[in-house]
This record gives C-alpha cells, structure tokens and sequence, in this order.
C-alpha cells in the first residue's frame, strides 16, 4: 500500500461524504432519498476514516521518521544498545523500514554496529552516561565532584574536572 492510493480513497471517502450530505438536504423535498445519503456519509467516513489511518501509519513506518523513533525509545529505555529484533518489537514496525532506519542512523553516525555471540548489537556511543570527577594532573588520584575541593589534599595542585 502506498501513499498515492490511500490520497485518492481519502478523496473519493470526502466527496462520498459531500455527496450524501447534498442527498441529505434533497431528502426535505423527496424522502426518499433519505436512506441513499446515510449510505453515502457511512461508507465516505469509513473510506475517510480507513484512508486517514493508513496514510498516518505509513508516514510512521518511513525510515527517517522510524531513525527518529528509534533514538526517541532506546533514549527512553535508559540504555544505549538495542538489536534489530527489539526495535521491530518495541515500535511495532516492518523489518525492512527498521533495517533501512537502522542504515540510515549508521550514515549519520549516530550508532555503531558491533558482532556480540554471533547477533548484530547496534550501540548508540552518543546515549552513554559520562561520569564526570576532579582529577589530580600531577599525582592521579581522583575525588568525587560532590565534594567542594580545589585542590588536591595529597600534593597541592589544582584539580581538574575530567570526563570519564
């Protein structure tokens, strides 16, 4: 299924919907026309509404939108590593939309494929914690950045904060 056709049922859905609402207002006149634009606006809202879902899940399996999804839910999960197998799952999505996702992120740089026990483990270098800590430039010994020192109690020196 692709866009193009779910455009046109959500147009051919709309102008059964204007047409059983034009029926609606000739049924004044002649009643009998009644049943024939109930018709009408039932099976244009059910084509309307099958077409505007079709069209919104399709924009969400699209691979760039799917890349996004994927950072937003390993983001949210709290880790910085999934598999291919646990984004189909967890975002309800074609293999072949997560594959092409997944080849998208990896142009862009944002993961890292690596081979663990013979799976595919995709990690996200950008998602992992960094601790950061005062370290001594001149004798190595590290504290805590919860603790209010500027110098080193052992030797003297300046600390200096420092990724971990």
């Amino acid at each position: 299924m692709n866009k193009t056709i779910a455009l046109i049922v959500l147009a051919g859905g709309g102008l059964l919907v204007s047409l059983g609402l034009l029926f609606m207002c000739a049924s004044v006149a002649r009643p009998e026309r009644l049943p024939l634009s109930i018709l009408l606006i039932v099976i244009g809202g059910g084509a309307a509404a099958w077409a505007g879902v079709t069209w919104r899940r399709l924009n969400e399996i699209e691979p760039e939108r799917l890349a996004d999804r994927i950072v937003e839910w390993v983001r949210a999960q709290g880790k910085f590593e999934t598999t291919e197998a646990e984004a189909i799952a967890a975002l309800a999505a074609p293999a072949s939309s997560v594959h092409a996702a997944l080849e998208i992120l990896r142009s862009r740089g944002e993961i890292i494929a690596d081979h663990r026990h013979d799976r595919l483990v995709y990690v996200f270098p950008n998602l992992k914690e960094s601790k950061v800590e005062r370290r001594c430039p001149y004798c190595g010994a590290q504290f805590p950045v919860k603790q209010a020192l500027s110098k080193c109690p052992n030797c003297g020196a300046s600390l200096e904060l420092q990724l971990n």
